[in-house]
């Protein structure tokens, strides 16, 4: 092997594929690494989806009972309340005649997610909520 250099570019090369082999696996493995989770939605998925295919009383409360949950969840590990899902509550507070209640959800939706402002000042202003 001493009499052929090139052979000797052979070992280095492989000794190189084998660290850049190494740092590639590192690198994969540490972007599997298990992040926090941004917004939880509990099982709100399926209970919308049931209130939606049933329009019933029993639907609707298991959907505002979801919602509920994912506000307690959320507020009890600190993570944010997904887009949608405060607005979501409001307009359930509404069709209970809790216009109360449903203004201040339109507020929080509006502050939690700022890209919803123009559509939470227009449902406050179509249900009369709006000062």
């Amino acid at each position: 092997m001493e009499n052929y250099p090139h052979c000797m570019l052979l070992k280095n090369k492989k000794a190189t594929l084998r660290k850049f082999l190494g740092l590639g696996i590192l690198i994969v493995l540490c972007g599997c690494a298990a992040t926090p989770p941004y917004v939880y939605y509990g099982d709100t998925s399926h209970n919308y989806y049931r209130y939606v295919k049933n329009r019933d009383a029993k639907s609707l409360e298991q959907y505002k009972k979801s919602l509920e949950l994912v506000f307690k969840h959320s507020q009890k590990k600190g993570i944010k309340v997904p887009p949608g899902l405060y607005c979501d509550y409001a307009l359930i507070m509404l069709t209970l005649n809790q216009n109360d209640v449903a203004k201040e959800y339109f507020q929080k939706e509006k502050v939690n997610w700022n890209e919803s402002q123009p559509l939470m000042d227009f449902l406050l202003q179509r249900y009369k909520l709006k000062e």
